[in-house]
């Protein structure tokens, strides 16, 4: 063999090894429109400008001439790029914003960009909204980094990298209507894919686990070579074994009696579970959509005890936890907040001459105006001895009652909030000797 053939044949070799690297490079597919050229598509969606390599790889005689409908294959690395924001539509307790080495304050309204990384302290909560309308709620205790989110201005293809380094992300995600769309959560032991749908990922460092609940549409889950398809309804936990089969949710709690208006002094809910849990995670916030959230807590028994709230409309989300560290599926609840509190005191004897007298007394709380109607009955008997209504004293002095065993209670009528709110107090034994 002559050296030239030597020559040529050792550049084809080379051409051919190098030939699977050119073939993978990434591209993007992009279909010609009317009025397409490379001059015009090159200035406005290449980085430079730079046609040629779209050109050489589409072997393209004229960039002047394209055919419309056909199909330009694009370097991926030559396109230009918008990047995606979140906002910051909600937070509550303490939130801290990291971006660039810094520490930020957090604001509503707030743009967070690439590589922020967002965190929640205790009984703390934050909502963040993408531009497409794809929700990100951090629950107490956890800790997201923002990867890479992107816009390819020539295609429209949306890609959304997040990552969990602790606790919780939940996402409601807008369907993606582009099979390139993308919306991955990333914890250290699992991948989550999804295209549109309500989903929870947490990760546990110290556990060494993560979990993925799927509320509704369908979740890849892959960690190394292992993986699994998730469906609404169900979990999946990875660990360094693997990713285990799809573990069915825990059903949503339900509450006893959950119209009940909040009158008390302490706002408390009476859980009813289908199925034995390890704990509950409830949510408190003032609007359905759970932005503005007042409190994220855990509970352990049957009881919902929630403190002193404000008059007013309030919503609460309820799951359960199973013994897997999967939270069930979600229940949420509206409730009326309006503090109407009556208790009764004992009753006070007094004689002023001949004259022996009773007084009644009861103490009221909470906004609005008042009329009370206190009940008096002898033990035994249907109608009351004493049935006064109207009343707008927190008291009633009654005189001249025969001896013997009587029950008593008070009403209070109370106009708030544009209606009538009625509340009876339990009834009372009171009794007189001789």
């Amino acid at each position: 063999m002559s050296w030239k053939r030597a020559a040529i044949a050792g550049l084809a070799l080379q051409a051919l090894a190098a030939a699977p690297a050119l073939s993978a490079e990434p591209v993007e597919s992009y279909v010609v429109q009317p009025g397409d050229t490379l001059y015009e598509l090159g200035r406005r969606y290449f980085a430079g400008g730079d046609y040629r390599a779209v050109q050489r790889l589409n072997r393209i005689a004229d960039p002047r001439r394209l055919k419309v409908g056909s199909r330009l294959k694009v370097p991926a690395r030559l396109l230009k790029v918008t990047p995606i924001e979140a906002r910051v539509a909600g937070f509550r307790g303490a939130v801290t914003v990291t971006a660039g080495g810094r520490t930020l304050p957090v604001s509503t309204g707030m743009m967070l960009k690439e590589g922020a990384v967002v965190a929640t302290g205790p009984n703390a909560f934050l909502r963040l909204d993408l531009p497409d309308g794809t929700h990100l709620s951090l629950p107490s205790q956890s800790r997201v980094q923002l990867g890479r989110m992107t816009l390819v201005e020539m295609t429209g293809v949306v890609r959304r990298d997040l990552q969990v380094q602790g606790g919780r992300l939940e996402s409601d995600v807008t369907p993606l209507r582009d099979p390139r769309d993308s919306y991955t959560v990333r914890t250290p032991m699992s991948v989550s894919a999804v295209r549109g749908t309500e989903f929870r990922v947490a990760y546990d460092e110290q556990a060494g686990r993560a979990s993925t609940e799927v509320i509704e549409g369908l979740v890849a889950v892959s960690a190394d070579h292992d993986g699994a398809d998730v469906a609404a309804a169900y979990g999946a936990v990875a660990t360094a074994d693997g990713v285990s089969d799809p573990i069915q949710l825990a059903p949503p709690p339900g509450l006893a009696q959950p119209g009940r208006i909040q009158d008390e002094q302490t706002v408390r809910f009476q859980l009813v579970a289908p199925t034995a849990a390890a704990g509950y995670q409830v949510r408190l916030a003032v609007d359905a959509g759970f932005v503005e959230v007042l409190e994220e807590t855990a509970a352990r028994g049957q009881e919902i005890a929630l403190g002193e709230l404000p008059d007013g409309v309030y919503f609460l989300r309820l799951a359960a936890l199973d013994d897997n560290g999967l939270l069930g599926l979600p229940a949420t609840y509206a409730f009326e907040r309006r503090l109407n509190t009556l208790r009764a005191e004992a009753p006070v004897a007094s004689r002023d001459g001949g004259v022996r007298r009773y007084k009644f007394r009861w103490q009221a709380g909470g906004l609005g105006e008042r009329t009370y109607r206190l009940q008096l009955l002898r033990e035994g008997a249907e109608a009351p001895v004493v049935d006064e209504a109207g009343l707008t004293m927190q008291e009633l002095t009654v005189t001249d009652l025969a001896p013997g065993v009587y029950n008593w209670r008070v009403m209070s009528r109370t106009f708030a909030g544009g209606g009538y709110y009625e509340k009876w107090t339990p009834l009372e034994r009171f009794e007189i000797g001789r």
